[in-house]
């Protein structure tokens, strides 16, 4: 049976991160990174803009190098699933029957697009975009077509719908709730979004869900929605989330509730830590358990659990960060979203100068999104944020030359 003293089951931004943290603290112990998929880690970020727009080149979307994997001795076993994990013997068992005993597991599996089960799922044309092949799958379909429609008006929809009709599609977004983002962030900032995709030509149906695809000879045609509207496609694009891939952490027997549940040092058990999309993890400075599926919470999260696999005991401290970029509209967010009573607005709504929207709840201010404004901004209403002081007077936020760590 092999050994190793490192493993990490997953081959993303924090399963490189981690592979990068252990190397600078342990030069020596064998560490494993295994992955399902084929290729060497990448980043998953350009995949729904500038790699789709053909503005990167498929070499800038890996991680690392390969020499970064051979000088620092970072084993790589590509596209091998992990099919069962035993924490008693301390084993991962791989789909070609490989068993390797671990003395540290970091689980960074990410997660899987969520399906549309409707009738017509089956036909050709239909994307669900997550990894490399998925993105060059599109960008063929986008060669050959005129109209795409696309289901889901989230953050990679909302995406996706800005780089096709930046292509010149005819682009259609389907969107079950009110406005585009409207699970995510205010209603003013989604009706300003909407609108902006409206002004890049894009047709927004929203309160509006997918019934069926319907197609011929076994090519998706038109979408039809649930008001029997007959949505003609050369080609669909479908995001409506993601499902964690925890299921050989559950398994295993490790707490899995909305996400693998770990403390603040991302630990799920001994010697066994999660970080990523999957992981529920407890944040100090908010004082509750998160889910964040974005780029920086996973670098953090992979860079800490190195940390912590290598020796060290350090807590992710970080506040959840994420960013989204449509074209000329640039979204930054600092805090936990998911608690907001009220809203208050700094600068007008435009793309430029931009503006900032401040969400407060509890007496507190609990998140701040930033758009098309600058990053200084935004450092400081990360330091107000993680004071956790209370907030006298909302309004005063708005006010352009207040500085925001005193308010």
């Amino acid at each position: 049976m092999e050994r190793a003293s490192y493993v990490i089951i997953g081959g993303g931004l924090a399963a490189t991160a981690a592979a990068d943290a252990i190397r600078r603290r342990d030069k020596s112990g064998r560490l494993l990174l295994i992955s399902a998929e084929p290729h060497q880690p990448y980043d998953r970020v350009p995949l729904s803009k500038d790699y789709l727009l053909g503005n990167m080149e498929r070499e800038q979307v890996f991680l690392r190098q390969p020499r970064f994997y051979e000088r620092n001795k970072v084993e790589l076993m590509l596209h091998q699933a992990a099919t069962a994990l035993d924490l008693h013997t301390r084993q991962v068992t791989l789909a070609n029957g490989t068993q390797i005993a671990f003395d540290k597991l970091l689980l960074a599996t990410g997660g899987r697009p969520r399906h549309l089960p409707i009738p017509g799922d089956d036909l050709q044309g239909i994307y669900y975009l997550r990894n490399l092949e998925d993105t060059e799958a599109i960008q063929q379909a986008m060669q050959q077509s005129q109209r795409a429609v696309v289901i889901g008006g989230g953050f990679i929809g909302c995406e996706l719908a800005t780089a096709f009709a930046k292509l010149g599609l005819s682009t259609t977004v389907v969107e079950l709730t009110p406005a585009v983002l409207s699970l995510v962030i205010d209603a003013e900032t989604s009706e300003f979004v909407q609108s902006y995709l409206q002004q890049q030509g894009v047709r927004v149906l929203t309160n509006t869900r997918a019934a069926r695809f319907i197609g011929e000879q076994g090519q998706v045609q038109a979408v039809v929605t649930d008001k029997e509207e007959e949505l003609a496609a050369d080609f669909v694009a479908v995001g409506v989330g993601i499902v964690p891939n925890t299921e050989l952490a559950a398994q295993a027997g490790l707490a899995v509730d909305n996400g693998v549940v770990v403390n603040e040092y991302l630990e799920a058990a001994d010697g066994v830590y999660v970080a990523g999309d999957i992981a529920r993890y407890y944040s100090p400075i908010l004082d509750r358990h998160l889910r964040v599926e974005h780029y920086d919470v996973a670098l953090q999260h992979g860079r800490i659990a190195g940390i912590n696999m290598s020796g060290g005991r350090q807590a992710y401290t970080e506040l959840p960060y994420f960013f989204s970029f449509m074209g000329e509209l640039h979204l930054n967010v600092i805090g936990d979203m998911s608690r907001r009573t009220q809203c208050v607005r700094r600068g007008a709504l435009s793309l430029d100068p931009g503006f900032v929207q401040f969400y407060f709840a509890d007496g507190l201010l609990q998140a701040v999104l930033s758009v098309n404004r600058n990053g200084a901004l935004l450092q400081a209403a990360k330091e107000r944020i993680a004071q956790r002081r209370p907030v006298a007077d909302p309004t005063a936020f708005a006010e352009e030359d207040r500085d925001i760590v005193s308010l």
